[in-house]
């Protein structure tokens, strides 16, 4: 499994979680950007055009529900949709649908194992 020229930016205010999808990604070659705010994930999501955009949904300055939406009117250029996964500890079927309906590709719970976050890259890349 390889992720290589990959840009992946990851929206989370947990540093331990942010530390280990880091250390996971960059293991298997791809480039991380990281946002422990909605608004810095904002800023960073224009300027690194990510691939893939691992968002967790409880975030100290708004709702990564919000976010969704908001991430998919930012026009990146050359037709670019990136894929955005949740990664979140609700697991409830209205969160679920509700991400959907705003612009989520996946949606993974907390706690999760790694070799599930690389299936669901590589599912919403392909």
């Amino acid at each position: 499994m390889s992720f290589k020229q990959r840009n992946i930016l990851i929206i989370d205010d947990s540093a331990g979680i942010r530390t280990f999808l880091n250390v996971s990604l960059q293991g298997v070659g791809a480039q991380i950007y990281e946002a422990h705010t909605a608004d810095a994930g904002l800023k960073l999501y224009s300027s690194v055009k990510p691939d893939v955009v691992i968002l967790d949904l409880g975030l100290p300055d708004f709702d990564g529900l919000e976010l969704l939406p908001m991430l998919r009117s930012i026009p990146l250029g050359e037709d670019k949709q990136p894929a955005i996964i949740v990664l979140t500890v609700r697991n409830d079927s209205y969160t679920r649908k509700i991400s959907r309906e705003r612009g989520a590709n996946g949606y993974i719970t907390k706690p999760f194992m790694v070799e599930e976050l690389y299936e669901a890259i590589e599912e919403v890349l392909h």
